[in-house]
């Protein structure tokens, strides 16, 4: 093949397309997912230093029975009508679960950072970004 492009070149000809590699473009590798286990999500998550922060607990259920247990602020609880949830996981950094007409679902950005979005039938919508604020 390269004899072939090389002699091409040579007689000012150009390469027969059916010695010409296709023409591929190139792509952007997929960014891999973290899959986080259920303990990177434990503990207590702050939003700001004056609002109490959102407590998390594992059941110690393994597999689809797994749960994460979430107690809202009263802050948040009051405007969503809801203080407890019970979470599943969706996929490797992410958590949700439904009460009544409101689902939280908790994705973790990295082991210290971390977003809870609250959505309601009615369209409401909260979006709390939070950090680790284990003692």
């Amino acid at each position: 093949m390269k004899h072939v492009l090389l002699f091409s070149a040579m007689l000012g000809l150009a390469a027969a397309p059916a010695f010409a590699a296709p023409h591929t473009p190139a792509t952007a590798p997929a960014k891999a997912e973290t899959t986080y286990p259920t303990a990177s999500f434990t503990g207590t998550w702050s939003v700001r230093a004056e609002v109490p922060p959102f407590t998390v607990a594992a059941n110690k259920a393994m597999g689809p029975a797994a749960r994460l247990l979430v107690n809202v602020p009263e802050v948040f609880a009051a405007t969503i009508g809801e203080n407890r949830f019970s979470l599943a996981r969706k996929n490797g950094n992410s958590w949700s679960g439904t009460q009544h007409d409101t689902t939280l679902t908790m994705t973790l950005v990295s082991a210290n950072a971390g977003q809870i979005v609250i959505t309601n039938t009615n369209g409401h919508k909260v979006d709390v970004p939070l950090y680790r604020n284990d003692p």
